[in-house]
């Protein structure tokens, strides 16, 4: 009886049976005229989460943060969960996290400076750091594109801005978004920079949640309740 007693209360105190809440976070936590960009995708997510949790009893607490310190956090055990994340973006982070099934896809694509400045077909391509997007791995090889590494979209934003790429890659939500409400961004959305699927990351102790979650992502899959909350240009 003691030893089934003492199950019981490893049970009630572990991680997976106290974690009805977990802490999220997204890229983004711009100031600004950024903020703004970032709202309609914070929206999404926290919609798309909102309906996980209705379908797993697992509920979120999402917030915004720089993308460097996204990663930090979920490092430190401060953010249980990253949203909106291709496994190949973390492939170099010292906590390799756990995946859900993909909850959607996010198509990007190549913003130019303003028409003015010419269509350039190649030259400098500026792109998130750590990031990659299989579409241009051939456009790199060939020397068409010279990717030049930024820290976050505020600075691929400047160095277009600035001229010092002639391109950018952004989500095209984003990308439209600066060329409409915030068009003195000077960023116009041009061809795709290909899909990516994105995914819940899970921060290994709660690894045991993957089964419930991945059930709850499958059934909104299957009702067609995933697809609709996020920019795929179609």
């Amino acid at each position: 009886m003691n030893r089934t007693l003492g199950w019981a209360l490893l049970l009630l105190l572990s991680p997976l049976a106290t974690a009805q809440t977990l802490r999220a976070g997204m890229a983004g936590g711009g100031d600004g005229v950024r903020q703004q960009a970032d709202l309609a995708m914070l929206q999404g997510y926290r919609a798309l989460l909102a309906q996980i949790a209705a379908q797993s009893g697992i509920h979120f607490e999402l917030a915004a943060y720089p993308p460097q310190r996204l990663d930090q956090l979920f490092q430190l055990a401060r953010l249980d969960v990253e949203v909106g994340v291709n496994p190949g973006w973390r492939s170099l982070s010292p906590v390799a996290g756990f995946y859900t099934l993909p909850i959607g896809e996010l198509e990007f694509v190549l913003c130019r400076a303003p028409v003015a400045r010419g269509e350039a077909r190649n030259g400098r391509l500026g792109v998130p750091a750590g990031l990659r997007y299989p579409q241009l791995d051939s456009l790199f090889l060939s020397r068409q594109w010279q990717r030049q590494d930024a820290a976050d979209e505020a600075e691929l934003l400047d160095q277009l801005r600035l001229g010092k790429v002639q391109a950018v890659v952004l989500e095209r939500g984003r990308a439209e978004y600066w060329s409409g409400a915030a068009a003195s961004v000077g960023c116009q959305p041009g061809e795709s920079a290909g899909s990516v699927p994105v995914m819940l990351r899970l921060h290994p102790q709660y690894r045991g949640l993957l089964p419930r979650l991945n059930q709850a992502i499958q059934a909104l899959g299957n009702q067609g309740k995933l697809r609709p909350l996020f920019h795929s240009g179609k």
